[in-house]
């Protein structure tokens, strides 16, 4: 209970999000703060995203679905005219005469022995559905959006390595070049393989600044604001996501296959497609209803024609040639049977991404005590170096601050993966965001 009420604050708070950026569909949205936290971009996903868009016209269009079931023990009420010219046989020498009659009709349904509560009952199982797979959606974007807010941050690290990379192959082809031309130290043919190692440093620092500014472009779209490009965010504090305790396989399966939100959706489906069969089997079914009706006529000499009537009818079919009956009970079971079939299948796949979830989760735990111990010996490393450049006895500091740099950026790397296989989990467990939940 408690996290639904988390999910539906949540869901609250971003549809109703302060508003200040031209956004596609002419709706204005607050700007993102500089620098950008994960939390802020978590918060700040607009419901004019076309992921959320799409998902919403599906809930509005099972409301309504369910509002027509509803409306159909409604009052019914028309107004009828019948302009008419009448010849009575009653009446020998006249042929046509003014016999038009208005009036107004009240009509509704008292019963239909269980129909219409089917049909409302699969109605409203389908809006449960929708609402629930609008969920999923939402958290299939939250996931997005934090996987996009990592690249940004691991593509402006990787810029930095390769700028510094750059300016280490750069500085070494020029001091190369330059004692060529004075000292003739060099030869032709190692200036040119330097220049090679210059160029290719080049290349590929270029491509890593295009690439921070390719996952700008697509962070901004995850977000529902294409264009609004942020200069700085700030790494995450991922703290909340270290400290835990991988669960066994069949505990943390049970647990899914029990909360999971998209098989809370395939189940409402189900529910659905089975009082579908109900409504189907009551198809001909027999209906009781009331009218009233008040009428004026032009020619009123008749005996017959009431002014005001309130009638009771119990309509009950007694054939149908067609069999209409049998054709709708047998489409329905047949989706019957495909629905349950899909949640079987849906359940073996959520079975299958939890285990590949948890064999992620161990081989990132041994991948972070490999990164941590590379970060340290290339911070040892580096600081030889250090000490070696300042006694003139070596000159690959340059080399080993871009090591330590790498090491660094392969920790943090694995930290971001770290937490994007709990934040599935969580999501498969219908868990708000840890780090929304946190603050």
């Amino acid at each position: 209970m408690r996290s639904r009420v988390l999910r539906g604050l949540l869901a609250f708070m971003v549809l109703t999000a302060p508003l200040g950026v031209q956004a596609q569909s002419g709706v204005t949205l607050a700007s993102l703060p500089e620098p950008l936290r994960l939390v802020d971009a978590l918060l700040a996903v607009s419901e004019t995203h076309p992921d959320l868009q799409m998902a919403h016209t599906q809930v509005a269009a099972a409301q309504i679905r369910l509002e027509q079931v509803e409306s159909s023990y409604g009052l019914d009420a028309f107004v009828e005219l019948q302009p008419r010219l009448a010849s009575k046989a009653s009446v020998s020498g006249v042929d046509f005469e003014d016999d038009s009659r208005y009036g107004l009709v009240l009509s509704k349904r008292l019963m239909d022995f269980g129909r219409s509560e089917s049909e409302k009952e699969a109605a409203s199982a389908a809006l449960k559905a929708q609402q629930v797979a609008f969920l999923v959606r939402r958290d299939r974007l939250t996931l997005n959006i934090m996987e996009r807010f990592f690249a940004v941050i691991l593509a402006d690290y990787t810029y930095r390595l390769f700028d510094e990379r750059l300016a280490i192959s750069y500085f070494r082809y020029i001091r190369m070049a330059e004692r060529r031309d004075r000292f003739e130290q060099y030869s032709d043919l190692e200036v040119a393989e330097h220049e090679a190692l210059y160029r290719k440093a080049y290349a590929a620092r270029l491509q890593a600044d295009l690439r921070r500014r390719q996952t700008r472009h697509v962070l901004a779209l995850a977000l529902g604001r294409p264009g609004e490009l942020s200069k700085e965010l700030v790494t995450p504090d991922l703290a909340v996501y270290r400290d835990r305790e991988l669960p066994p396989y069949t505990e943390l399966a049970d647990q899914v296959i029990s909360k999971s939100p998209a098989l809370q959706a395939r189940r409402q489906d189900v529910a659905a497609a089975q009082a579908a069969v109900d409504v189907a089997q009551k198809l001909n079914s027999p209906v009781l209803s009331a009218e009233f009706e008040a009428r004026e006529y032009s020619n009123t000499a008749s005996a017959s024609r009431d002014r005001y009537r309130a009638n009771l009818k119990f309509n009950v079919p007694l054939f149908n040639g067609t069999g209409q009956r049998d054709t709708e009970v047998a489409l329905a079971r047949n989706t019957l049977l495909h629905e349950q079939a899909e949640l079987l299948s849906a359940e073996y796949a959520v079975r299958e991404k939890v285990l590949a979830l948890l064999v992620g989760l161990e081989i990132n735990r041994a991948q972070a005590l490999a990164a941590s111990a590379q970060e340290t010996y290339r911070s040892y490393y580096q600081d030889h170096s250090r000490a070696l450049y300042e006694l003139e006895m070596r000159s690959d500091l340059g080399d080993a601050q871009a090591a330590a740099a790498e090491a660094m950026l392969e920790v943090i790397r694995v930290d971001f993966q770290h937490a994007l296989l709990w934040a599935q989990i969580d999501a498969l467990l219908g868990l708000p965001t840890a780090l929304i939940q946190e603050n």
